[in-house]
């Protein structure tokens, strides 16, 4: 005789589950279906009626066969491929060969534990010396086909979300270019990289959304440029985000370079800034890698990576008294607090401002 329990329904994360005890094991199971009154009906009349009979039949017992997380993995990426970005998919294809396949990749998905996610993500901050923002965002990709499992039924808890994610400690402080260092660098550069860094500089865009700039973007009789695209790793994208779309104006110092470079490559009628083939950049990197660390060295300007130009963009209006919510517009941000939680300290001290109240008794 089958020595099994009845099973009982009980909420989680509004769904409904239900446990029973079968020859000595505990055994949670989700249903799939919101918790309210008509659902758990379903579950008395439906669904416990068949899972008792399933057990008496032994159909219960057929042995369920779990997959690797390599195997597994394979169909988490696919079912997410056309919510994300292509960039943002090989990103997280890539740390997963990277970072988590070496580790977990040939284990069944029940057989990965907590303590196991632990020790994994302390050996990535301790020994690769990666930020604890980094392990975290790792950890997440993780955590996602992990969670793809669940919902799929092969497995019932997540090992890597009761992982705690490593503290966030203070980020290395903000150093912004002078406007002494900006015209060094300026003046270290010329023709077309020159107008590259001055365009960085002058619109806080990101390097991405710069390479993806084309000419119809620019409007010189209104002076504004439009952010529609960004390119990474040769392909023509979305913004990073929705407010990512946005205008930027053209401040009267960018003009000359932006004309400049018109005389450049307008025949071309496509791209603002070429390669040496005449083609768009393939890749923010060619930009980081290639011309900035050259005219930052020949500058002797103390070296910062070309995401400064944006830092420096930032800083200077905001030291200048620009508006914060004018600010998180042109930088693309969610909304100003996120402008706010890296740049408050550049804006001027509050101090004094109500001088004005010293006038009453």
């Amino acid at each position: 005789m089958i020595n099994m329990t009845q099973p009982k329904l009980y909420s989680r994360g509004n769904k409904l589950w239900m446990n029973f005890s079968l020859e000595g094991k505990y055994i949670r199971k989700s249903l799939n279906l919101e918790d309210n009154k008509a659902n758990r009906k379903i579950a008395t009349t439906q669904i416990i009626p068949q899972l008792i009979l399933k057990v008496h039949s032994g159909e219960f017992f057929e042995k369920t066969i779990v997959p690797t997380l390599n195997e597994y993995s394979k169909v988490s990426f696919e079912s997410h491929r056309h919510e994300r970005k292509i960039t943002t998919n090989t990103d997280y294809q890539n740390i997963y060969n990277k970072h988590i396949k070496p580790i977990f990749g040939n284990r069944t998905l029940d057989k990965i534990r907590v303590s196991e996610i632990n020790i994994w993500k302390n050996r990535l901050y301790n020994e690769l010396k990666l930020s604890s923002r980094r392990v975290n965002d790792i950890k997440k990709i993780f955590g996602t086909i992990i969670e793809d499992a669940i919902r799929d039924e092969i497995i019932v808890s997540n090992p890597v979300s009761k992982s705690r994610p490593l503290p966030i400690h203070q980020e290395k402080e903000i150093k912004p270019f002078s406007l002494d260092e900006i015209q060094k660098i300026l003046d270290s550069a010329n023709g077309q990289d020159k107008n590259i860094i001055a365009t960085l500089f002058m619109t806080g865009m990101r390097t991405g959304e710069l390479i993806g700039l084309k000419w119809i973007d620019i409007d010189f009789e209104k002076n504004e440029i439009k952010i529609n695209r960004t390119i990474g790793r040769g392909i023509e994208g979305t913004p990073k985000t929705f407010s990512s779309y946005r205008i930027i104006p053209i401040f009267t110092p960018l003009l000359p370079y932006l004309k400049n470079q018109y005389e450049l490559t307008s025949k071309e009628k496509s791209y603002v800034f070429l390669n040496h083939d005449g083609r768009h950049y393939f890749d923010a990197k060619n930009i980081r890698a290639g011309l900035w660390k050259k005219v930052l060295k020949k500058s002797g300007v103390d070296f910062r990576t070309v995401y400064y130009t944006r830092h420096t963009f930032c800083s200077i209006n905001l030291q200048n008294g620009e508006d914060v919510i004018w600010i998180s517009k042109v930088l693309g941000h969610k909304n100003p607090r996120v402008t706010l939680e890296k740049y408050s300290k550049y804006i001027p001290s509050i101090r004094n401002k109500c001088t004005i109240f010293e006038k009453l008794n």
